[in-house]
């Protein structure tokens, strides 16, 4: 299939009863190849939940499109059916790769029994600090996935996930053990000793000066440059036998403490022309001075007070841009499931942000409203930074939700549109039980 040579990459999947799957990912402009080569046709009858479309190709494969239009080529229809039970999933740690994985959700009796039956190693070292409220327990199953048993009291439940970035990804109280550490040198450490931390998403690490010796001699580096400048400290490129190149902050410099470095940048490129490209980006904004703006500048400069005459045609672009078919979205729980849902593998590209936000935004205005029975668009005038900002207002007079909330909720997480907008009230009487304490 020449459609895959722009990307693919395998995911093994071992579904509930052991049948092992290897299944194909596949970048946007790989799928969209395929679909054209193998006249793929859209199947809404086998549609998989949590994805956003099935195709079926001429020759018998079948194509599941993800919310962020990658998508996962599988041999026919016979394992898609085995895979029905399969969730598919993508890993959301802010400081790593965001690859696409899979969980497998199970009952609380069903995790009991599997671990009854297959007595798997239990990873003691993931437990809870608070087990009275939130305990669990993690297991490694002897196909080397990892099982998740949830023994809240209010929330049993168990889940099998193929590793344990997939299983941090969802759980923080395993994310901190699992990519946590006491030792604040320890990335440190771990980067001197060889390691280019390449599941990490993020290429700008910190470094101590003691640890460049070994940094060299581990990564296998020899200078091929020196005084570049990626930021106002300038560093010696270096390029390891492997292929990779590090750029570290130059020691013996002038800075705030004086002229040496305390703690040294260094930054993980694949290519020289990704340096090339970081240099210039220096150069092209490193006279500009930082920036901020209101949180909702660019929506009233767009919009201004008449944003509510904008909430259908805002509405009707939301599956076009988070990636599902206009008809399955609906004014209510079942619609703001699927609007998170696409959220979790739209979220992650900040760059997208400011795209989403207004229709998601004025989608669950309209939704709040709708499933309700209560609330109107109001428009609050922010008079200190000259914005407008758009709101639903209750019959009581109070808003449906907090607007700074909403914002950062979505921008940082995103969370659950449900807890950011105060779907069930929670938030409100959180804080009202909050001012109510603070007052005695």
């Amino acid at each position: 299939m020449t459609a895959l040579t722009s990307f693919s990459q395998k995911l093994d999947i071992t579904t509930i009863d052991k049948t092992k799957i290897t299944a194909t990912l596949l970048d946007s402009a790989s799928k969209s190849q395929l679909l054209t080569q193998f006249n793929g046709k859209q199947d809404n009858t086998r549609r998989k939940k949590w994805t956003s479309r099935t195709f079926l190709l001429s020759d018998g494969k079948v194509l599941l499109e993800f919310y962020d239009k990658q998508a996962l080529l599988i041999d026919n229809i016979d394992q898609l059916e085995k895979i029905e039970e399969v969730r598919f999933v993508k890993n959301t740690i802010d400081f790593l790769k965001k690859n696409i994985s899979y969980k497998i959700e199970l009952t609380f009796e069903n995790g009991k029994q599997i671990i009854e039956a297959d007595k798997p190693k239990r990873l003691t070292q993931y437990k809870s600090d608070m087990p009275e409220w939130y305990d669990f327990e993690v297991y490694e199953l002897n196909t080397g996935q990892i099982l998740f048993l949830d023994k809240s009291e209010n929330f049993k439940a168990a889940a099998i996930f193929p590793d344990i970035k997939t299983l941090a990804s969802e759980k923080t109280s395993v994310l901190e053990t699992a990519y946590g550490s006491d030792d604040d040198e320890h990335l440190m450490k771990v980067l001197a000793s060889g390691d280019r931390l390449s599941d990490y998403d993020v290429n700008d690490h910190m470094l101590y000066p003691k640890y460049l010796k070994d940094l060299i001699k581990n990564h296998k580096l020899t200078i091929v440059e020196q005084k570049i400048y990626v930021s106002d400290f300038f560093g010696n490129l270096h390029k390891s036998e492997n292929g990779y190149y590090i750029l570290v902050d130059e020691v013996n410099q002038k800075n705030g403490a004086g002229n040496k470095m305390q703690i040294l940048s260094l930054r993980i490129y694949e290519t020289l022309q990704q340096v090339k490209d970081a240099q210039a980006k220096y150069e092209a904004f490193k006279d500009k001075g930082v920036t901020s703006e209101h949180f909702y500048q660019k929506i009233s400069d767009k919009y201004g007070e008449k944003f509510p005459e904008f909430v259908p045609q805002l509405i009707d672009t939301l599956p076009l841009i988070l990636n599902f078919d206009k008809e399955q979205l609906s004014f209510d729980s079942l619609g703001i499931d699927l609007v998170d849902e696409a959220l979790k593998w739209n979220g992650t590209n900040y760059k997208l942000f400011d795209t989403w936000f207004p229709s998601t935004l004025a989608y669950y205005g309209q939704c709040y409203i709708t499933d309700k029975q209560d609330g109107k668009w109001s428009m609050y005038f922010d008079k200190e930074s000259k914005v407008w900002i758009p709101e639903v207002k209750l019959t009581d007079g109070t808003s449906a939700w907090d607007w700074i909330d909403f914002y950062k909720d979505l921008y940082e997480g995103p969370i659950q549109l449900r807890w950011t907008g105060d779907w069930d009230g929670s938030r409100k009487k959180i804080r009202s039980s909050i001012r109510t304490q603070n007052s005695h």
